[in-house]
Order: C-alpha cells, then structure tokens, then sequence
C-alpha cells in the first residue's frame, strides 16, 4: 500500500514542483522589470529637475538662460570669446583636487557630488558666473549659501570646475570642452552648460549638476547621486541647441563654424 500510494502521490509532487519552479521564475522576471522600470523612472525624473526642483522652476530659473554667455555669443559672434577664462586648470585650488583624482572618470565622480544651489539662492540675482576658484574656495562661506562650508552654485561653475579639473588630470584640450546651449528637460526648454568628453572617437556628454541639489521651495537638501560617468554614452543627452563650445585653449561657435577649435571638434 505504502508503495503504491508513493507511486501515485510522486506525479503530483512532480507537477506541484514544476508549478513551483515556473512561477519563481515568472516573479523573478517580473522583479527585474521593476527593478528597471524603477531605474528608468529615477533618470526620468533626474534629467526632468537638473538640479531644479521641477520643470516649472526650471522655467522660471532660466526664463532668460544663462544671460551673460548667451547674450555675448549672439552679440559678438566674431570676437574673442571671453569665457575661456573661466576654465582654470592650473589655478592652486584646481591642482590641489586634481592631486588627490586619478583621471576624468575619477574627476566626474567628484563633481557629481557638488550640491546645486540656484543663483536666486545663493547670489540673490539671476546670473553671476564665478571662476572655479571662486566656486571651491570662496561660496562655502557666501551668506546666500544654505549649506554652510560646502562648496554651492549651478551648472555654470560646476561645468567649468569638472572641465578645468580634467584638464589638469592631463587630458588635451582637444578631448574635453564645455558646451553651452539648450537642452530640453521635460514639456521645458532651457539654458544650461555641460561638460562634454571625446571617447572612442565620439563627444559624450557628462553632467555634474544632476547630482544633489538645494529645493528652494522645500527650504532642504535633496540628495541625489546624478548619472554614471559613461551613462550618455549609451543614451541620447537631451540637447536642442548649441551656442558655443570650449575650453581654455580652443572656442567653436558650432553654428557658422568660427573660432579655432581643432578638426576634432567639428
């Protein structure tokens, strides 16, 4: 009896575990779906702030966008480009970070880390572009700054600091370059400045001030870890239009083709 009742109950087991089987794996799949849809959603969301609170302070923020640099380029489109100045890779502050890095990589991964903090918070106007070492040394302590002894400010002086920081980890002037323009975060086009890398043979974007930033209407610190160094080498960055791009060597308005940027830049 005891081996006949073994030979009948053994067939149902054998389902009841291939039952089993099939829906553990049906629930793992269905995990990692979430756990992707999950991940796209946070980049979503990322790029849609930049740093801003939502896309509707982002239009208001930059309701005029990135004044200074904007208004130079398309007023003076034949002279020398001042903002070149603003990347300084052998300032004492640039050098003193750039000793403890190893590389680009090594370089964004410090930047991803700066806190963006409006200008309206921190400087109390719309625009106010500061050099890297007035971004590393002096902001820490601006009364504007909600964050106190922590180095603070927007896309502008983020981007310039990442591009003077690679430059001193020794990459060419020819590979590394900032890009100034319009970029679309959500229903909202906007200025911004970004740092872009050639690699393999192509620019990929790379985006400091993605990471934490200060929510101005929150009045509190909203901790992000922004994108993966190589992340747009694998997506699209969401650029409409480019006003300029350079660095402290070489400028390029992309539009008509002047300045003395390298072949590698067109």
């Amino acid at each position: 009896m005891t081996k006949r009742f073994i030979q009948k109950i053994f067939p149902l087991l054998a389902i009841l575990l291939l039952a089993s089987w099939f829906v553990a794996y049906a629930q793992s799949g269905n995990d990692s779906v979430t756990r992707q849809d999950a991940d796209e959603i946070a980049l979503v969301g990322l790029s849609i702030t930049s740093g801003l609170t939502s896309a509707q302070e982002s239009s208001r923020c930059y309701s005029s966008p990135v004044p200074k640099m904007r208004n130079y380029v398309e007023s003076n489109p034949n002279a020398e480009f001042p903002f070149r100045l603003y990347i300084t890779p052998e300032d004492k502050e640039i050098m003193a970070l750039a000793a403890q890095i190893n590389g680009a990589e090594e370089a964004y991964k410090v930047a991803v880390q700066w806190t963006y903090v409006s200008e309206q918070k921190l400087n109390h106007i719309d625009d106010k572009c500061l050099t890297p070492h007035e971004f590393l040394a002096n902001t820490p302590h601006y009364p504007g700054n909600p964050l106190k002894s922590e180095a603070v400010s927007d896309c502008e002086e983020q981007t310039h600091t990442l591009v003077s920081l690679i430059r001193a980890e020794g990459i060419r002037p020819e590979e590394i370059r900032v890009a100034l323009g319009v970029i679309k975060l959500g229903d909202v086009e906007t200025g911004h400045a970004w740092a872009e890398l050639l690699t393999n043979g192509e620019w990929v974007a790379l985006e400091p001030s993605w990471g934490p930033y200060w929510d101005d209407k929150a009045g509190k610190l909203i901790r992000r870890q922004g994108v993966p160094f190589d992340y747009f080498a694998s997506h699209i960055y969401p650029v409409l239009q480019v006003w300029a791009y350079y660095n402290d060597i070489y400028y390029l308005d992309p539009r008509d083709g002047s300045g003395n940027a390298p072949a590698s830049w067109h």
